[in-house]
This record gives C-alpha cells, structure tokens and sequence, in this order.
C-alpha cells in the first residue's frame, strides 16, 4: 500500500528536472486580461461621454464643432489615464 501512495504525484509539484511556477501563469493571464479590458474600458467610456456631450451641445447651439472637441478630449483623457495606468503597471512588476 506504501508503494501506491508513492507513485501518486503532486500536481502543484514540479515535474521532475523542471521547476514549478508555483500557480503564477494563471495569475499573469488574468492581470492581462484585466489590464485589457480596463484599457478598453478607458478608452470607451470617455469617448462614448464626450460625443454625446458633444452632440447635445450641437443641437442646442446649433454649431457642429461640439462633437470633435468631445473627440480630442476624450483622446487626450484617454491617453492620460492609460499613461497613468502603464506607470502603475510599470512600478508594480519592479
């Protein structure tokens, strides 16, 4: 019974020669999705608010200039947040 108990091996362990990760790949994979999705995110949210913004503007001064100053600013927004965000990033994996 000894002998069985012997050949049963641990998952967690390394194989043999090779060395363990310790469960850290999955980790990574979903810092990444996670980072995506929140780059997704601060790229949408902002441009989505700004045109709308910009279009009621529009239609409530009735000048066509509104939507393409929601634009540039939610590009610059945009990029500020995700300038941020790789900095954050950046200090974290020192």
């Amino acid at each position: 019974m000894l002998e069985n108990e012997q050949k049963v091996k641990n998952p967690d362990a390394p194989a043999e020669g090779g060395t363990s990760s310790g469960g850290k790949k999955p980790a990574i994979y979903f810092m990444l999705f996670e980072l995506g999705i929140e780059f997704a995110l601060i790229i949408a949210l902002p441009l989505i608010a700004f045109v709308y913004a910009g279009k009621w503007l529009d239609t409530k001064t009735n000048n066509h200039f509104y939507v393409i100053i929601g634009i540039l600013l939610a590009i610059g927004l945009s990029s500020y947040m995700i300038y941020r965000k790789i900095l954050e990033v950046k200090n974290m994996l020192k």
